[in-house]
């Protein structure tokens, strides 16, 4: 198999831009710093999700599903993504959320009732306990499904299986082709990195290439450890999976865990401002989930000269934008507030 072969269905408005953040390279003198538009992948609010899915769904309907059974968080993108893609594709959604029912139905978990999910919930007290929980309940789901004369495909979280995790080697590839359009020579790629299957599809791309350029992973949680090593094994099973012969190894996979905060879900002060500033320069929305705490590595990263402010750096956008849509839920109340009383601009 190889990524000329796997069947894929086109779902997502791709090419997705790539793209010079003008005025946040002022404010942040940062002369050649670029943003990868996943966010505008089209399809259900669109996100790095898509690229899994193309190749997910072609997968489950190849094997004849007709449902498919998922998990994440309660404001999971993926899942949210998910649904979009199987009502596009004739398939029934059914959702493990991680957490409790919320008092009120707002950004993802909004959406995914609109678009018709059938949505279960799993109290845990950890996403780890979650996860085994959700995971034990989609076999359930699925058992059921077979009784009734169905047929489910279960992902797991974030689609991080190696046919999902091709869509993201395809999109190294497609990066690749824009950069030297261009006329760029991209050094670093700042990536939120959750489940991992995003920064993994990206390190078989960089192999398939063979280009220099280093992947930086920046981790929105304290899920999955050990979790370089996770990353490597997802990498080399996919690469695996697409019959290539060369080699990935554990110093090409590179993890900052520094700028998560409390946890998964739990915004930073440093993220929120990164998503502030985003906003109030380029008209780019980030998440307080996943790519305003990347965007806040990205600073912090060049603050501490761990990247070099005259090299040219990509940011990967990988959506989540309807997470703002929850408001305090998950920007916090005091953030919340403080947009109210802040001034339109500060430079």
């Amino acid at each position: 198999m190889n990524l000329d072969t796997l069947p894929r269905i086109a779902l997502g408005r791709l090419p997705t831009p790539l793209e010079k953040m003008g005025t946040l390279s002022q404010v942040l003198h940062i002369p050649e710093l670029y943003i990868k538009r996943d966010d505008l992948t089209g399809i259900g609010y669109g996100g790095n999700k898509i690229r899994k899915l193309e190749y997910l769904l072609a997968d489950a309907l190849s094997k004849g599903a007709d449902t498919i059974i998922t998990t994440g968080g309660v404001q999971s993108n993926f899942t949210r993504a998910t649904t979009a893609c199987c009502v596009k594709a004739g398939l029934k959604p059914v959702l493990v959320l991680i957490g409790d029912e919320p008092a009120e139905y707002r950004g993802n978990v909004l959406l995914e009732t609109l678009m018709g999910a059938e949505i279960h919930y799993v109290s845990a007290d950890s996403m780890d306990e979650g996860a085994r929980k959700a995971d034990e309940l989609m076999e359930t789901i699925a058992e059921n499904l077979k009784a009734q004369g169905h047929t489910g495909y279960i992902m797991p979280v974030g689609g991080s299986i190696p046919v999902g995790i091709a869509g993201f080697a395809r999109g190294f590839l497609e990066l690749a082709q824009q950069a030297e359009e261009l006329d760029i020579s991209p050094q670093h790629i700042i990536v939120a990195t959750g489940s991992g299957g995003t920064q993994a599809g990206l390190l078989v791309g960089k192999i398939l290439k063979e280009a220099t350029i280093r992947i930086v992973g920046i981790r929105v949680g304290k899920m999955f450890e050990p979790f370089c090593e996770m990353i490597l094994e997802k990498a080399r099973d996919t690469a695996q999976f697409l019959g290539m012969t060369k080699s990935i190894s554990k110093e090409d996979v590179i993890c900052y865990s520094d700028f998560v905060g409390e946890g998964y879900d739990i915004p930073t002060k440093e993220a929120n401002e990164a998503i502030r500033l985003a906003a109030r320069t380029e008209a780019v929305f980030l998440d307080p989930v996943y790519t305003g705490k990347a965007m806040a590595g990205l600073i912090g990263l060049v603050e501490r000269g761990e990247i070099p402010r005259d090299d040219t750096i990509v940011f990967w956008h990988t959506g989540g934008d309807p997470a703002l849509f929850a408001g305090e839920e998950l920007l916090g109340k005091e953030f919340v507030e403080s947009l109210k009383t802040s001034p339109q601009t500060e430079w």
